[in-house]
């Protein structure tokens, strides 16, 4: 009997995208039957913020090298990493049901946000999350914080910051967030709602991409593949796409699908100032709104 050879699934090497990609093969059915291939990305290599070092695809380029090249099956990754649009030759396989994509402020107990008078400071190197928290709070003053979920938990626990904006996904799926508490440290535990605080297109969901054309393995993959989060994530990188956005830009893209109807919200901070857009409709025919919807942001740009 020929036993078949293991599926090939190339992750980062953090500890974070270890966790995430088991949870994909598990629901995927082939725990049994695969070989993980973790690797560090110049992504993790790299200490400044990414705005200024290549962008997020640092974290994503090696997999897609060795995935175009055949030394792995399929690659997994945090779909707010992902490239738009992907590589030539490769293509997105499945989106899993994707958790909740809002930001976590975490910050010391005796921090009082609204105390406009306190200078506070606030560790993160996302633009999109220092720009909407500024906005809200105009006393904060951003501190670049840059590394995995561990890294930056450090810094806040030393002292280096009053506190740390983390994606909540990514706490819940490292079992690790809780209200009164995060890695058993008190902390003000604040999930931001996200029209407090627009999520980043992608964030909360994972991406399993393939070679284009490969079709050995899509059984098992629409096992793992949840249509509507599919969708959304298509929505917003569709947005984002069109509108020529990078993480160079502040900009927050958060689409919902419930049921027949959809719904997105938009924030970008660009030359011309705020943008905060809002569009609805129904599922059928939205590609037709979602185009309204990019036109008019383009007008406000």
């Amino acid at each position: 009997m020929i036993t078949p050879s293991p599926i090939r699934i190339g992750t980062r090497k953090s500890a974070l995208a270890i966790v995430q990609t088991r949870q994909v093969l598990t629901a995927m059915g082939i725990n049994a039957n695969c070989e993980l291939v973790p690797m560090v990305s110049s992504g993790d290599k790299i200490a400044g913020p990414l705005h200024e070092c290549g962008g997020k695809s640092l974290f994503t380029k090696e997999l897609d090298a060795i995935l175009l090249r055949g030394e792995i099956d399929l690659a997994v990754h945090s779909m707010k990493d992902v490239e738009t649009p992907l590589p030539e030759g490769l293509e997105l396989a499945a989106v899993p049901l994707r958790l909740d994509p809002k930001d976590v402020l975490i910050t010391n107990p005796n921090v009082q946000l609204e105390n406009h008078e306190a200078n506070i400071t606030i560790g993160t190197s996302s633009l999109r999350r220092a720009r909407q928290l500024t906005l809200h709070y105009p006393n904060v003053s951003i501190m670049p914080c840059r590394g995995n979920i561990q890294t930056r938990l450090q810094k806040y626990i030393n002292g280096d910051f009053d506190g740390i904006i983390l994606a909540l996904a990514g706490l819940m799926r490292m079992g690790i967030f809780n209200k009164n508490s995060i890695d058993g440290v008190s902390a003000n535990v604040q999930v931001l709602d996200a029209n407090f605080c627009v999520p980043a297109p992608g964030q909360g969901a994972l991406a399993v991409v393939k070679r284009c054309g490969d079709t050995r393995f899509d059984s098992i993959l629409q096992k793992v593949n949840h249509p509507d989060s599919f969708l959304a994530i298509q929505i917003e990188r569709t947005i984002t796409d069109s509108l020529n956005l990078s993480c160079h830009d502040a900009v927050g893209v958060y689409a919902q699908i419930e049921g027949s109807t959809f719904s997105v919200s938009a924030i970008l901070f660009s030359s011309q100032g705020l943008i905060e857009k809002k569009v609805n409709g129904l599922l059928k025919g939205h590609d037709k709104i979602v185009q309204g919807f990019i036109e008019e942001i383009k007008q406000a740009m």
